[in-house]
């Protein structure tokens, strides 16, 4: 399933508080994604040391808050993504991946401040490489 995140109409930012979580991404198609920015250290890798361990292990993991992922299933979002801030790549899956319990992993952070996640394999989105980067 490609996506394609080319030329974009506008930006709705999504907050919480003073926190910018990210942005949801009206194309010139009018078609609605939202993009969750994250780090590129922000990739889950259940305990393993290293990224490329939890990459070739399965294990490596966007994660994203029920509670955003449930406003944007009500407003009819059906693309979600990440925006890498620190390298400009982008990944994109279709919301219900994140629903799909054969697929997910869902850890409960509540108890320490946080909230509910889902956290959705690497293998599950679709890569864009920031082209314009220096390598």
């Amino acid at each position: 399933m490609a996506y394609e995140l080319g030329p974009k109409k506008k930006l709705e930012p999504i907050k919480k508080g003073k926190r910018l979580y990210g942005a949801i991404v009206t194309l010139d198609s009018g078609k609605r994604v939202y993009m969750a920015y994250r780090k590129r250290s922000e990739i889950y890798r259940a305990g393993e040391a290293r990224l490329g361990e939890a990459i070739k292990k399965g294990i490596a993991a966007w994660a994203m808050d029920d509670e955003t992922l449930n406003i944007m299933r009500a407003h009819s979002i059906k693309v979600v993504g990440v925006f890498v801030r620190d390298t400009g790549d982008r990944y994109v899956t279709h919301i219900d991946n994140y629903y799909d319990k054969t697929k997910i992993k869902v850890l409960n952070y509540s108890a320490r401040g946080g909230s509910l996640q889902r956290f959705l394999p690497l293998q599950h989105f679709t890569f864009r490489r920031n082209t314009s980067r220096k390598l």
